[in-house]
């Protein structure tokens, strides 16, 4: 009977010990989006409009055991090269998709076509502009690539862990 009250104790223990080894962590994840509309000046003298989709993406795993927190953010941003109607009509289905965590880019995805993006003179989509901008009275032409760009930054912290001493003397009191 001892033996099998024993055997019981360590399968609890070893289930135990197991459980403790093998803890997944919440994650907490947020997810932000922005779109900005530019009407740029070419060089060449025609107007357009760049669009810049910004989607971040934040994971925070905290992890209580080692007292480390993990931070994942990826960024993506797409630059575009629309007319003029293709952005207000994009302005206007964005509007009208209401709120989300990735209603803008999915937006984008399903409202921008091949025939809403500017074109070059030989007929394919412009990857990059030179655009002018008049600075204290002087042109200025700056270039831009369009297209899309991701990045993904890592962090792990640790929490601060200290000990706090505090020393009183008390009076020892007896009632004998």
């Amino acid at each position: 009977m001892r033996k099998i009250i024993t055997g019981i104790c360590l399968l609890f223990v070893f289930a135990l010990v197991g459980e403790t080894q093998a803890q997944n962590f919440r994650s907490y994840q947020t997810t932000t989006e922005e779109i900005s509309y530019n009407t740029r000046v070419l060089d060449d003298g025609r107007t357009i409009v760049q669009v810049v989709v910004s989607t971040i993406v934040v994971d925070l795993t905290p992890n209580p055991v080692t007292a480390e927190s993990t931070v994942s953010t990826n960024t993506k941003t797409q630059t575009l090269f629309l007319t003029s109607a293709a952005a207000t009509d994009l302005k206007a289905a964005i509007a009208a998709a209401g709120s989300g965590d990735s209603v803008i880019s999915q937006t984008v995805d399903s409202e921008i076509e091949d025939s809403d993006k500017i074109k070059d003179t030989s007929g394919n989509n412009l990857t990059s502009i030179t655009y002018v901008e008049i600075v204290n009275g002087v042109p200025t032409f700056t270039p831009v690539t369009g297209g899309l760009v991701e990045t993904n930054d890592v962090v792990t912290t640790e929490r601060l862990e200290f000990t706090t001493i505090v020393k009183e003397v008390k009076a020892i009191v007896s009632q004998d």
